[in-house]
């Protein structure tokens, strides 16, 4: 197999992942309106490890909210959306990892958010939440999919003149 289809089928497969992850959040509402009641809760109570659910901060579907809240949604449905634009805008055979930089400007906006409604600042919105959490979930994406391939594809390590053992035995 050819280095570039391994890139294509990595890509590919942290791709169907993260569409899984986001369809599992769908579950619920679905479970729910087809009389899979115990299926729902158990998929709910699973989930709230990582989001609180709090129904008026979440998007409903089929009469029922999703699994996590209106952030959370955001930052998986922006992984995907930025796993879509990654191969518009960086060749998947650049395992260097962007500057820390656009992670922090990626992430300001949700920590002004969620630090401004926590200190009484101003009351955060559905649409401030959901908007900084796909804007996370974006810039995700261009950290995680070059650490996902080199994972996936080590570099083989530089050989060195003498070991650690040899340098430093007294």
């Amino acid at each position: 197999m050819t280095n570039t289809r391994k890139l294509w089928l990595m890509y590919s497969l942290l791709m169907l992942i993260a569409i899984v992850w986001l369809a599992v959040t769908f579950l619920p509402p679905w479970l729910t309106a087809n009389g899979h009641s115990f299926s729902a809760i158990s998929l709910y109570r699973g989930l709230s490890g990582i989001c609180h659910q709090i129904p008026e901060r979440s998007f409903y579907w089929l009469g029922s909210p999703l699994a996590v809240c209106s952030r959370c949604t955001g930052i998986y449905f922006g992984f995907v959306v930025g796993l879509m634009l990654y191969p518009f805008c960086r060749n998947l055979g650049d395992l260097t990892i962007p500057s820390r930089l656009w992670l922090m400007v990626g992430a300001l906006p949700m920590l002004v958010d969620v630090g401004g409604d926590y200190f009484g600042a101003f009351k955060n919105a559905f649409f401030s939440r959901t908007a900084t959490g796909l804007l996370v979930g974006i810039v995700a994406a261009f950290f995680l999919l070059p650490a996902w391939v080199a994972i996936a594809f080590p570099r083989p390590s530089e050989p060195q003149e003498h070991s650690f053992k040899e340098h430093y035995s007294a």
